[in-house]
């Protein structure tokens, strides 16, 4: 195995946190913050030889090699000359440590947008995550991570480079592990965690997991393991920490409750004490870290943040409980009412809100994600040729490209591949929404997370854990919460300046009452004053822009994981707003409303020699995905035709396909891009309604077939149900007038909105038309690159999976099973989103109205204790949390 060497040579600075496998620091690409992370180990013993497939012989470094990308797959790629250094601009995307408060995205994103380097933020409240452009020229990195950290206090690690990740704990005295370890090649860096835990990145093209654990064992004196994973719906380490905290605080503040409220002898002064030290511990271990983030926020942000109002609120409480607990000594009273039971009371029903809210939040998110669906562990096979196979049971961390797994009845499938034997049926209702079993044999795709509902199947892994299907439809789920819909924007300024406001608030309360006290109390200038610092204080406390905040996101992140589970996956907010207003709905024909898979009925050559005019059309045909291309194809491979040697094939968007075959120019497509559509065998196709594909040598046709295609199960009731809705429904497609108009007859969808013989331009036009007509909200539903163009013109463009992928880059939604039932589903799924997304502005405002009058005293009879204003957060957030859980049980199919 070829070894590079260790980083001491290298220029590091010191840092043996981040080595190279160049020998050199990688900068900004490695650099990460620490993070906490749970020790343990993984057996290891089970680890054998890798597989032939997988040895490394050797590199030469002006040779290309493969490298896995976020799509999960393999591509060739050159190394980059050192000279040219870096690309001047990167993607990043940060994910951050703590809490997602508004308040702490908003002093984040103060951060960033302070920085020069940094260009197009975009900041994700929920899944407290960064995605920015970083002029390399100016900045790396690296240093972004640390300023960041240093302005607000919050650690963060990048994600999503491209590169595979293997968390390994190192025993023994590791500090010498980074700058010792002689790493493999394939090895980007190693970052260290925490003392014994360390993150390695790798190119899984060049090495295995397997492989690299196995080398670094090999390599160091001490013993490397797998970390061990937490489970994806494992409470964060945040939220546990605030939890423990408010269990201390509740620890110290029950018995000040007891001395104060609990029908006891009078022993003022003694329960004073205990009171005193019991308070004083809560205010320096439960509220102390308050302070140094209010401080950094209002020094280093210029922001006035929740921290700030919570240090003054509890400063202010608890110095006063002092100063009436010395007045007790000193034989006199204070008329503020306040005592030690109020600061320990308020500052524990602070952390209970936070916790509550916090951990709401969580749940809410992680139940509706299907991460939880990737499994642990794998039965890999390691001699799956020989008569006897040997089973082991490993981590799929250590799954590497090209191994062989076997998936058991009733077990899920623990990443994507293709099974090598066996015949079974999967049920893939978990991912894609699709109730029916679908049968798979040898040769056949089989998605990760799917259960195997029949026979044992071996299957050799094409996609890594982190990488697969799991993952790429999470990661299209996530994707709606990037983005934000104008309400968003403008609840995230009202949030913005509901804190200041609410200082504001305070000091206009306090100005009131102490003239209140004045003027008609008639009390003295000290005690009006003492008497109104108490609503004061309350006012600070009781304000929360949480809610506002938490309105859209929090049920873009519900609605997101309910559509995902129906098959249906939204791509922007803004498109999830808008369908519940769809008033046309506009459908390709050919693989959106008919099947993707059409069948030849009709076959004609024209040329003397038919099996080279095959041989042409199949060579032409297997360079498009296109539906009509995919079936003349298929039916030629069943022919036991062989494709002939065309060069230059070059596809026609909306046409054709084109090449060159021995110096002449060959060509398939539509019969009026090859000017042939007059000719008699063209024009009886067409008379029969089929769909036609014509190819030509020069001018002259030699080859003519008829296609048929079958409507899809659900595609009457589909139309059937929009119409009844009151919703217009429309037919575009490149296919001949009589193949559309049939669809369209049998659909019951009027020829006045059917047009045929279509150019991507042309579909494109006519949905902008629709458009500026009347100001019409229109969906259209496509599932090719001849349908990208209408897609990005439409208010909402849905892609039914069933075609290319460009079309999915165009698309607003995504319906990831190939069923129009979706189509149902985002409209309805879009209409209770934004009834919810209203009710959460609505209690967000009248909320914050009603506690801020409690608070204030505005009410004769009736107020808001400072002690019990603690709660406002839970009491504030949680209604905008779980009213939108009532999503993931309504019925959509």
């Amino acid at each position: 195995m070829s070894l590079s060497r260790c980083c001491k040579g290298g220029s590091c600075d010191g840092d043996v946190s981040h080595i190279s496998a160049t020998g050199q620091c990688p900068g900004e690409d490695c650099c990460r913050e620490p993070q906490t992370q749970d020790e343990g180990t993984w057996d290891t013993s089970a680890i054998e030889e890798p597989l032939e497939s997988h040895r490394v012989t050797g590199h030469d470094s002006n040779l290309p090699i493969r490298t896995v990308h976020s799509s999960g797959t393999l591509r060739e790629s050159v190394n980059d000359d050192v000279e040219e250094g870096p690309p001047h601009t990167e993607h990043v995307i940060l994910k951050f440590q703590g809490s997602n408060c508004p308040g702490c995205t908003g002093k984040i994103s103060k951060a960033f947008q302070s920085m020069r380097a940094v260009h197009n933020l975009q900041m994700n409240t929920v899944l407290l995550q960064a995605e920015f452009d970083l002029d390399l020229a100016k900045s790396s990195v690296r240093n972004v991570i640390d300023s960041v950290k240093n302005t607000t206090g919050r650690a963060c690690q990048r994600i999503g480079d491209g590169w595979q990740k293997l968390d390994v704990v190192v025993s023994g005295a590791c500090g010498d592990f980074a700058a010792d370890a002689m790493l493999p090649f394939g090895v980007k860096d190693v970052t260290q965690v925490d003392r014994h835990n360390f993150s390695v990145k790798y190119d899984a093209g060049i090495i295995g997991a397997g492989q690299l654990l196995k080398a670094l064992n090999t390599n160091v004196d001490h013993s490397v393991s797998l970390a061990v994973t937490k489970s994806h719906g494992e409470v964060p380490t945040e939220i546990r920490a605030t939890a423990y905290t408010t269990a201390l605080s509740w620890i110290f503040t029950v018995p000040i409750l007891v001395l104060a409220w609990a029908p006891l002898p009078k022993h003022t002064i003694a329960y004073g004490a205990v009171s005193f030290a019991l308070a004083t511990v809560i205010q320096l271990v439960v509220a102390g870290p308050f302070y140094p983030r209010a401080l950094r926020s209002l020094i280093l942000n210029r922001t006035i943040d929740l921290d700030l109002l919570v240090v003054l609120s509890t400063s202010i409480t608890y110095g006063f409980s002092v100063a009436s607990f010395i007045c007790e000594i000193k034989g006199t009273h204070l008329v503020s009412g306040i005592y030690f039971e109020t600061s320990a009371l308020l500052i524990t029903l602070i952390m209970m809100g936070r916790l509550m809210s916090d951990f709401a939040c969580h749940r809410a998110f992680r139940s509706g994600s299907i991460k939880s669906l990737q499994t642990r562990s794998a039965l890999l096979v390691d001699t799956p040729d020989s008569s006897v196979e040997k089973e082991l049971d490993v981590d799929v961390r250590l799954l590497q490209l090209g191994d062989t797994f076997k998936v058991k009845p009733s077990c899920p499938v623990a990443t994507d591949g293709t099974i090598v034997s066996g015949v079974s049926e999967f049920d893939e209702s978990v991912l894609t929404g699709e109730a029916n079993l679908v049968k798979r044999k040898a040769g056949s795709s089989v998605i990760a997370g799917s259960v195997n509902l029949g026979g044992a199947v071996l299957v050799q892994v094409t996609r890594l854990p982190g990488y697969n299907t799991i993952d790429e439809i999470a990661g299209l789920v996530e994707e709606v919460t990037h983005s934000k819909t104008k309400a968003q924007q403008t609840a995230d300024e009202v949030a913005k300046w509901i804190v200041p406001a609410s200082a504001t608030l305070a000091m206009l309360t306090l100005i009131v009452w102490f003239t209140v006290n004045i003027t008609y109390r008639e009390e003295s200038t000290s005690s009006a004053i003492l008497n109104a610092i108490p609503y004061a204080i309350s006012v600070l406390v009781v304000c929360c822009p949480c809610a506002i905040a938490f309105a859209v996101p929090m049920v873009l992140v519900i609605a997101s994981g309910v559509g995902a589970k129906h098959g249906v996956v939204f791509r922007s907010a803004e498109a999830m707003r808008v369908a519940r207003g769809v008033t046309h709905v506009v459908f390709d024909k050919t693989g959106t409303l008919t099947q993707g898979c059409l069948s030849v009925v009709s076959e004609e050559y024209f040329s003397e020699n038919q099996s080279l005019s095959a041989a042409v059309v199949l060579a032409l045909t297997s360079h498009s995905d296109h539906p009509v291309s995919l079936a003349v194809s298929k039916h030629l491979k069943a022919a036991g035709v062989e494709p002939a040697t065309v060069v230059h094939v070059t596809p026609v968007v909306g046409k054709g396909i084109e090449g060159t075959y021995n110096g002449q120019n060959v060509r398939i497509g539509n019969a009026r891009w090859l000017r042939v559509e007059h000719q008699p065998a063209i024009l009886s196709l067409v008379s029969k309604n089929l769909t036609v594909l014509c190819a030509v040598q020069g001018d002259r046709l030699i080859g003519l077939f008829g296609l048929e295609a079958t409507l899809r199960d659900d595609a009457s009731t589909v139309v059937a149900s929009l119409v009844e809705r009151g919703i217009v429904v429309s037919i575009l497609s490149g296919d001949e007038i009589g193949a559309v108009q049939k669809v369209a007859l049998k659909l019951g969808i009027p020829h006045e909105v059917v047009r045929a013989r279509c150019t991507p331009r042309e579909k494109q036009q006519y949905v902008k038309e629709l458009m500026q007509a009347d100001n019409n909200t229109v969906l259209f539903c496509g599932d090719g690159v001849n349908d990208a163009a209408a897609l990005s013109q439409a208010s909402v463009g849905v892609h039914i999976n069933s075609g290319a992928g460009a079309a999915w880059t165009a698309g607003d939604a995504v319906l990831i099973r190939p069923s129009l039932l979706g189509i149902l589903v985002l409209i309805d799924l879009s209409r209770d989103a934004c009834r919810q997304m209203v009710f959460n502005f609505t209690w967000a405002a009248v909320y914050n109205v009603l506690a801020i009058l409690l608070a204030a005293g505005a009410f004769v009879h009736v107020r808001l204790s400072p002690q019990y204003a603690g709660l406002g957060e839970a009491v504030s957030v949680l209604p905008v949390i779980l009213v939108p859980l009532q999503l993931r049980w309504r019925k959509y199919l």
